[in-house]
């Protein structure tokens, strides 16, 4: 196998968990914000026993690490922007460990139910939501720019032009959905 098509299968499984991270970022944390602090602990629970046990967040998870290894065994360290990409990659990875695996294991306690203190973890599982969400689409960035900057950087602008008219149809065909998000 090539570097090339090395870096362009572990670049689209870092994109899948991007999205995915996005999505719990962007769309579950709004749900999880609306609910009462136990209903909260308990769809937190809930999503992280289901999501340990789903073979595709756990792949999509897990797979970087171990892909990444076996780059730098058989490539070395000469594709910088790959290797940035990679280390913010690590990095909002840690950031999750550091962050997010204390709240899920303090909630996961049935005795832990004061309403305030559930309240300051589910502000601060968004705070590392989002940071984990936002760097992995970082890294992503970065590893796509060992293709061409100049690539990356119109691509994002296509993309974002693109997703105006989708976000415009999405909106426009489920107007209450997109109230109740909007806030």
């Amino acid at each position: 196998m090539s570097q090339s098509v090395a870096e362009v299968l572990i670049l689209t499984v870092n994109a899948l968990g991007a999205g995915l991270l996005m999505f719990i970022a962007g769309v579950l944390q709004k749900i999880m914000n609306e609910l009462d602090e136990l209903e909260f602990k308990r769809f937190v629970n809930m999503l992280d026993r289901t999501a340990m046990a789903d073979a595709f967040a756990v792949t999509v998870a897990t797979l970087p690490i171990v892909a990444a290894i076996g780059y730098f065994v058989a490539y070395g360290f000469n594709h910088w922007w790959f290797i940035a990409g990679f280390a913010v990659w690590a990095v909002g990875s840690a950031m999750t460990k550091v962050i997010n695996m204390p709240i899920y294991q303090w909630l996961v306690e049935s005795n832990n139910t004061d309403r305030e203190e559930i309240r300051q973890r589910r502000r601060k599982l968004q705070l590392g939501n989002n940071l984990r969400a936002w760097t992995t689409f970082g890294s992503v960035i970065l590893m796509a720019c060992q293709f061409g900057v100049l690539e990356v950087v119109l691509t994002l602008v296509v993309s974002a032009i693109l997703a105006i008219p989708f976000l415009w149809l999405s909106r426009k065909y489920t107007p209450g959905t997109a109230r109740a998000v909007a806030g």
